[in-house]
């Protein structure tokens, strides 16, 4: 099957599944009782395979615009570089980057706002840039403790929801079964940008391009990895400043409390409480972990239970808990009470006064968390601007288009 009849074959695949889901939730609203557990599993299972279809639909469409293929030794030409791609742009002159000017033009096809205009750049698709996003990842707690990547395309990116299920009854004999109706909303994920800025010497981009491509790829990872995880972390409220908004200001997120001052670290108690919202909220599952400040971090290497015996038959327990110990030979253990945990500078230190601890520690289960990505990087360059020209160097700026969403906010909380 060619290309273009697997795009399409596609496409109408994913039409049937969409006209066959909506016709089912019409049934189910006017179905009996005793058939709608069995339309709720069909409703169910069509989410999944719509889910499925759009997947392999994005990588099919990714995977296949024109010009934009990884190059390899077969085709006779050099991979992508960031180098030679930016010397150019700066320049305004390919003659020594035809491959990166041939992949620009392929994309300004693709895209009507790419191209040497403010409103898009230059647009490197991710097929030719894999290692910038790897790295990028690499440097995202989120996508460490378990979010999910996503590689969007259009807009905006609609994820359905299932706010309230079915419930099972207790019913004596020849009794009426008492019907409950499924609740469904959408998330709807609209890009925003993310943007880093790398300024490198003329000379190093001239005699040490090999360098060069790792130096600029591992600095706008560095820079675009921490701007995301702000946004993924504690992005403002209500979409401030063009940011996502971020878990700890999403509603329905808990917030709890902690008593303890600067010098104080938080109490087992309080460390058991986050755990205990969750339960509470029958979300604790899925993959949990800690994103905390490394201050706060320090903090809880000191937490100890309280020491107690607990008799058992005839001999004693001793119960003390420690909830990161620290061994010599070892190190320090890579978990807190069991779950795993990433430090970033992006959650908020702990400050004195009653406030010690807020934001410095989330728990929750990112695979709740929704990272969506539309299309590669937006690039342009200037040996001009600023003071580049007097100081013989190059800028370069990025940026990413990308959102954030949780799909169930009771899967997190948080010291407040």
């Amino acid at each position: 099957m060619s290309e273009n009849n697997l795009e399409a074959s596609l496409e109408a695949q994913l039409k049937g599944l969409g006209d066959q889901l909506e016709s089912t939730i019409e049934q189910f609203a006017l179905a009996e009782s005793e058939k709608r557990g069995e339309l709720q599993e069909q409703i169910e299972g069509l989410q999944t395979a719509v889910e499925e279809v759009k997947e392999s639909l994005v990588v099919e469409r990714r995977g296949h615009l024109p010009g934009v293929e990884a190059a390899t030794p077969e085709s006779g030409q050099e991979g992508f570089s960031m180098a030679r791609a930016c010397r150019a742009l700066a320049r305004r002159d390919f003659k020594d980057a035809p491959y990166e000017q041939e992949v620009f033009s392929n994309m300004k096809e693709k895209a009507m706002s790419a191209g040497v205009d403010p409103s898009g750049g230059y647009i490197v698709p991710e097929d030719a840039i894999t290692s910038v996003i790897e790295a990028l990842k690499a440097n995202v707690i989120a996508y460490e403790l378990g979010a999910r990547d996503m590689a969007a395309n259009g807009v905006p990116v609609t994820i359905p929801k299932l706010t309230s299920s079915a419930t099972g009854y207790w019913v004596s004999e020849n009794s009426t079964i008492q019907s409950s109706d499924l609740g469904f909303e959408q998330i709807n994920m609209t890009p925003k940008t993310v943007a880093g800025r790398v300024i490198l010497s003329n000379l190093l981009l001239e005699t040490s391009t090999p360098t060069a491509d790792s130096i600029i790829e591992q600095d706008l990872a560095s820079q675009l990895g921490l701007a995301l995880d702000m946004g993924v972390l504690n992005g403002s409220s209500g979409g401030a400043a063009g940011e996502p908004i971020g878990l700890m200001q999403t509603a329905g997120v808990t917030a709890v409390a902690c008593a303890g001052g600067s010098d104080i670290p938080p109490t087992l108690a309080e460390m058991m409480s986050v755990l205990e919202d969750l339960d509470a909220a029958n979300a604790l599952r899925g993959r949990l972990g800690w994103a905390i400040h490394p201050t706060m971090m320090n903090q809880i290497r000191q937490i100890h239970g309280t020491s107690t015996a607990e008799t058992r038959g005839t001999g004693v327990v001793d119960t003390n808990i420690e909830v990161s110990r620290i061994v010599v030979a070892d190190g320090f253990a890579d978990r807190i009470l069991g779950y795993t945990y990433r430090t970033s500078t992006q959650m908020v230190p702990p400050t004195s006064g009653a406030s010690n601890a807020t934001r410095s520690l989330l728990f929750g289960n990112w695979d709740d968390v929704l990272i969506a990505r539309w299309g590669g990087l937006r690039l342009l360059a200037s040996d001009t601007s600023d003071d580049a020209f007097s100081k013989d160097q190059t800028h370069i700026r990025a940026t990413l288009r990308c959102d954030v969403a949780v799909r169930h906010p009771e899967s997190f909380a948080y010291f407040a």
